[in-house]
């Protein structure tokens, strides 16, 4: 398909383009279970950003990830060859970035954040597990702010103290439950003062 946009500009498309598929790892530091070696399955949303400032989105998908971090996501507007940040962003976990561009090659790309830190941008994520090993992204970022701090402790707190339980922002263990467990990932995290690191 063509289409005249400007005096001296056309834009050619093709009327269908198939998806590429992003299979990715990661863990989730609150819903790690290192005496298990299992995640808590939760939904994690994958945004494709422009490689070059301001890093506009370029696609969006979401999917849940398996108890071993498995997750697979499927992008329309996304291209081969063509160079993305990956940016997770989960409920309750800091927003993190892949640590450089990565590509689609014929119609596929795998990425794996659980192997070493410095697969995130500025190697923004906590050692969860010795044997295996294993990185995760951090968790307690419950207002979605980009700063593990006291605001985050404050709602965690404020639900435990009211016995809330289901599928919550607040829930930062993944059990349905929210009290001292999740309380202790916001304190440990907002006094090494954590926040997230983007390009």
């Amino acid at each position: 398909m063509y289409a005249g946009a400007s005096v001296n500009s056309v834009y050619r498309r093709p009327v269908l383009q198939l998806p590429v598929t992003l299979s990715q790892k990661i863990c989730i530091q609150g819903f790690y279970n290192p005496d298990t070696d299992a995640m808590v399955s939760d939904t994690v949303s994958v945004y494709l950003r422009n490689a070059s400032s301001p890093y506009e989105v370029i696609d969006l998908a979401s999917a849940a990830f398996d108890p071993t971090g498995q997750g697979t996501f499927e992008f329309l507007n996304a291209v081969n060859g063509a160079d993305y940040y990956l940016q997770l962003e989960h409920r309750n976990s800091l927003e993190t970035w892949s640590n450089m561009p990565q590509q689609f090659s014929g119609s596929a790309l795998n990425y794996d954040f659980t192997t070493a830190s410095s697969q995130a941008f500025g190697n923004n994520m906590i050692q969860a597990d010795y044997s295996p090993v294993k990185f995760a992204i951090y968790s307690a970022d419950v207002n979605q702010d980009g700063v593990i701090d006291l605001s985050d402790g404050s709602l965690i707190d404020n639900d435990a103290f009211n016995f809330e339980s289901g599928y919550l922002p607040t829930d930062v263990n993944g059990d349905g439950v929210i009290d001292l467990a999740d309380a202790v990932f916001a304190d440990n995290n907002s006094f090494n003062f954590v926040s997230k690191i983007t390009p």
